[in-house]
């Protein structure tokens, strides 16, 4: 059982990357931001007493800055997924940058299967983080992949709140999404049963997207944050099409990136595209 365990987390993973902040756990992730005198907190925010708590990460938010940045992490993953950011000292000069465990992962318990749920979730818990509470801010919210959409909603939800919108490899059209052999096998019991939990979870949040993301089409209107597209030509995980659909669907201003001969890691892969424009729309 234990080597059947092994290969078949051996063949998940072999559609994921080898970029270590893919996979770090938080204790190693919190340990490097120790060694590079990042200054950090950390947060337990619940929306009511009897709900679970999101698990939030702030750096950089020592000083009084009028831009933050939020980090929505793909799935599975967790707030180390963007370490590299969340130390980099040129971020750390123009943003206080907030990195958050969605529900069911990380530090963050209570899983839900539903975009718009952890959107409303996450919002509210943000809305409670002394970084948001110090005033108007200019805020500019990034999600990868399954966090794209994740971002996005609380985008339309709170469209005065937010004033930039990043959606890399974002899964945003329903028409693109489907549901892949490897995600049927490890919806079974027993696949399930030898899986880590948060690639349960993962497997539970692909599984209904395609009709969550139908559901959703009218709200991408209400957007009005700039919104930033960066999407690989050669994604194998999440169709490039997406890049059109968001290009027709929004109402807001966009600017989009199709990158030749990139795939769907390009948080970790395009580093210093993203990094620059991070830096451009802080000015």
């Amino acid at each position: 059982m234990k080597k059947a365990k092994l290969l078949l987390l051996s063949l998940l993973f072999s559609y994921c990357s080898s970029y270590e902040e893919m996979s770090m756990e938080e204790d190693k992730a919190f340990q490097k931001l120790k060694e590079s005198d990042t200054f950090y907190q950390e947060y337990f925010i619940q929306n009511k007493k009897e709900e679970t708590p999101v698990h939030w990460i702030s750096t950089g938010c020592k000083t009084e800055k009028n831009k933050i940045l939020i980090f929505i992490h793909g799935s599975p993953g967790n707030w180390s997924n963007y370490l590299r950011y969340l130390k980099d000292p040129e971020l750390l000069k123009m943003y206080c940058m907030l990195g958050v465990d969605r529900p069911g992962f990380g530090k963050s318990p209570g899983a839900i299967a539903d975009v718009n749920s952890q959107a409303e979730k996450i919002l509210g818990t943000l809305t409670k983080l002394p970084e948001i509470q110090k005033g108007k801010k200019s805020i500019t919210i990034l999600g990868h992949s399954y966090g794209g959409p994740v971002a996005a909603r609380m985008a339309a939800l709170a469209p005065e709140k937010f004033q930039y919108l990043f959606l890399l490899a974002a899964a945003m059209d329903p028409e693109a999404e489907e549901i892949r052999w490897y995600n049927i096998i490890a919806d079974t019991w027993v696949v399930g049963w030898i899986l880590p939990a948060e690639w349960t979870h993962s497997n539970s949040e692909m599984l209904p997207l395609k009709e969550q993301l139908q559901n959703l089409n009218s709200e991408w209107k209400k957007i009005k944050a700039k919104t930033i597209v960066i999407q690989g030509e050669e994604d194998g995980l999440v169709d490039p099409k997406n890049l059109e659909f968001v290009q027709k669907n929004f109402a807001a201003e966009i600017k989009a990136y199709l990158l030749p001969k990139e795939g769907h890691f390009l948080p970790w892969k395009n580093y210093d595209l993203i990094h620059k424009l991070l830096i451009e729309f802080s000015k």
